[in-house]
This record gives C-alpha cells, structure tokens and sequence, in this order.
C-alpha cells in the first residue's frame, strides 16, 4: 500500500541566496540546523532571535526567547562525551 503524498510545505519566509553563490549552503544549513525551541521554557523561538556564528570547529546559535526572556548559547556537536561521577 503506498503511502500518501506528503502535505504541500508553507512557503519559506527565509529567502536563500542562489545556489551558486559562495554563503548558499551555509546559509541552508543555518534555517535547517537552528534551534527552534527555547532550551529554557520550551517554547518557539519563532519570535525570538538565532544568530549563528563559529568558533574553531564548532556551530554557536545566539539564542533570545522572547517568550522567557532567556539568552544564552546552543551548541551543535556530532560526538560528545560526559562524565558522570558517582552518586
């Protein structure tokens, strides 16, 4: 039984550049690798503000929750490993 077709996306209020220009791809993976909840309260940051920026190898999300009023840095990593002491 084949699945149903997906729903038509919303249009993207986010213009991208062209996909030839040089920023093209890192400008995609920023709408697409952004935080979209407020790590604080857990509500949208639609109305809040996301600025990106790098340091070294890693991807840092400025992040604002205008809902919370919360502000503070998202990281985006691969790999990670935590210790954990004893209880």
């Amino acid at each position: 039984m084949a699945e149903p077709p997906a729903p038509a996306l919303p249009v993207d209020p986010h213009r991208l550049p062209p996909r030839g220009e040089w920023f093209a791809p890192d400008a995609e993976r920023h709408l697409l690798d952004r935080p979209r909840f407020c790590p604080m309260c857990g509500e949208s940051l639609e109305h809040g503000l996301t600025s990106e920026s790098w340091s070294a190898d890693e991807r840092v999300f400025l992040t604002w929750c205008a809902h919370c009023l919360w502000m503070g840095h998202v990281v985006r990593f691969d790999h990670v490993a935590i210790y954990e002491p004893e209880h």
